[in-house]
């Protein structure tokens, strides 16, 4: 038996192709981890600007009646927020092109964060301090849940879409129909629906499933948790909270 002179040649072609196969998943990688840094920097950064707005209210009587009492403020922060939000519907560049996508994102954040601030408001102090404690401990929770587990979550979208359409229609329907406990039924399911939607929105992000977010998406996918988190947060404050 004679050894065959290619063999060295043939296990350094393998080598190398394995090294580049190597440093391409190690670049990948990196880009990932960078995009997911951002993500959660951008997500700090609304959280702070809705923090600062909810304060605000508790502390200033004058802006809690205005935005108690404004019906003007109102129609505006709600047609400003459900229209930042189907921008990327009609208009999907509008999140890639900077400085734009930050400036859309600053004021979808302050849109929302004073609808956000009219319902805080009304709950006392301890009741918000508790719901909050409450909402981090849940969403820390779900977030390393999302990151450990090897269910995937990303092939639910179409189920948590139609689920989303079947609660809009309930809390319009909860409009007109006041049974208390119809309401308490609604918010926890809303709870549920939001804790799922957490996990789906974070594994769209780590890209661990069949389905991610591209890393152009960064503000898209910033918008997509910190509203799962602020919906969680209203909803436990529902449950838990009491009214002053």
């Amino acid at each position: 038996m004679y050894a065959d002179a290619n063999e060295p040649l043939l296990k350094d072609e393998e080598d190398k192709e394995m090294s580049d196969f190597d440093l391409e998943l190690s670049i990948k990688g990196k880009i990932r981890e960078g995009f997911i840094s951002k993500v959660y920097g951008i997500i700090a950064y609304q959280l702070v600007i809705t923090s600062i707005v909810i304060c605000f209210s508790l502390e200033s009587p004058w802006f809690k009646n205005l935005l108690l009492k404004s019906f003007g403020l109102f129609i505006t922060n709600v047609f400003l927020t459900f229209f930042l939000v189907l921008l990327p519907l009609c208009c999907p560049q509008a999140y890639s092109i900077v400085p734009l996508n930050y400036i859309i994102l600053t004021v979808f954040t302050l849109s929302y964060s004073c609808l956000i601030a009219m319902e805080v408001c009304m709950y006392s102090v301890s009741s918000i301090m508790v719901a909050l404690f409450l909402t981090f401990v849940t969403v820390i929770s779900l977030t390393i849940y999302a990151w450990k587990s090897e269910k995937d979550f990303t092939i639910c979208g179409g189920t948590l879409f139609v689920s989303l359409i079947l609660l809009i229609f309930s809390s319009l329907i909860l409009i007109f129909i006041r049974i208390p406990l119809l309401y308490i039924i609604y918010t926890y399911i809303s709870l549920i629906i939001f804790c799922i939607y957490l996990i789906y929105d974070t594994q769209l992000l780590i890209g661990s499933g069949r389905f991610k977010f591209n890393e152009d998406d960064y503000i898209l996918a910033a918008i997509n948790i910190y509203l799962d988190i602020i919906i969680i947060f209203l909803k436990i404050l529902a449950i838990f909270g009491k009214k002053e």
